[in-house]
C-alpha cells in the first residue's frame, strides 16, 4: 500500500483517480480549493504541513490545471501568468517540496503530472495553455534528470481530450462533438482511462519509467479520423 497525495482531487481526472487508488488499497490524501488554491504562493508551505500531518507519502500527483481558450493575439500577461502559475509554477513547487521531504527522510518517491497532448499539439486559442504543459514536461525531465539516484522518479501522462463536465473550465458540446467526430477511437477521452495510466505509473511495474510523457489519448496524437482525403 502507498500513501498517495493529489492535488486537483475535486477535478475530472484527479476524482477519477482517488476513485480508482482507494480501490487499489492505497492511502489517498487529497487536496483542492478551496483549501489549496494553486494559483496563489505558498504552495510548498502547504505541501510541507500535508506531509507532516500525514507522516510523508511515497507518490504525488499532480492533477490541477485550467483550460481557458483565447486567442494568442489577445492573450495579456495576467493571462498568461494565472495559467502558469496553475499548470506549471503549482507543479515546480509541489514537486520541489516533494523531493526535499523525500531526501530529508531518506525515502524514495514517484512523481506524475497530468500534462496535455496540447503541448505537441497546436489548436486555436490554445496557445498559452499549450505552453504550460510543455513547460510542465521540462519540469518532469528536469525532476527526473536530478533526482533519479534519490530514488525519486518523475513522469507525465498527456491525455488528448478528456470530458471532465467542468464548470471551471466549461467546454461547448459543439467541441466535444467535433472531436468525438474526428477521434480515432470513435469517442473522447474519459477521467477513468487517464487514471488507469497514472496508478500503473506510480506502481512497481513501472518503476524503470522515467522522465518520459506518456500519451493517453485513444491514437488522437497520430492524426484525425475525418481529415481531409483523396479516397473515394
Amino acid at each position: 500500500m502507498k500513501s498517495v497525495l493529489v492535488l486537483g482531487a475535486n477535478g475530472g481526472i484527479g476524482s477519477a483517480l482517488t476513485a480508482r487508488l482507494a480501490q487499489d488499497g492505497h492511502a489517498v490524501t487529497g487536496a483542492d480549493l478551496p483549501g489549496l488554491d494553486l494559483a496563489r504562493h505558498g504552495v510548498a508551505a502547504h505541501i510541507e504541513r500535508l506531509w507532516a500531518e500525514n507522516g510523508g507519502f511515497d507518490a504525488l500527483v499532480h492533477a490541477a490545471g485550467i483550460f481557458p481558450a483565447a486567442p494568442v493575439a489577445e492573450s495579456d500577461e495576467e493571462f498568461f501568468d494565472r495559467v502558469m502559475a496553475v499548470n506549471t509554477r503549482s507543479a515546480l513547487s509541489a514537486g520541489a517540496q516533494f523531493v526535499r521531504s523525500c531526501r530529508a527522510e531518506k525515502r524514495s518517491g514517484a512523481m506524475v503530472f497530468v500534462s496535455s497532448g496540447a503541448a505537441r499539439r497546436a489548436r486555436p486559442g490554445t496557445a498559452v495553455y499549450a505552453a504550460s504543459k510543455a513547460a510542465l514536461d521540462a519540469l518532469v525531465r528536469g525532476f527526473a534528470l536530478e533526482h533519479g539516484r534519490d530514488g525519486i522518479r518523475c513522469c507525465a501522462v498527456a491525455p488528448g481530450f478528456v470530458d471532465v463536465a467542468s464548470e471551471i473550465n466549461p467546454v461547448p458540446q459543439s467541441y466535444i462533438d467535433a472531436l468525438t467526430r474526428a477521434s480515432v477511437r470513435g469517442r473522447v477521452g474519459r477521467p477513468a482511462d487517464i487514471a488507469a495510466v497514472i496508478a500503473w505509473l506510480l506502481g512497481e511495474d513501472a518503476s524503470w519509467v522515467n522522465g518520459r510523457t506518456i500519451p493517453v489519448d485513444g491514437g488522437d496524437g497520430i492524426g484525425s479520423a475525418d481529415a481531409p482525403t483523396w479516397l473515394s
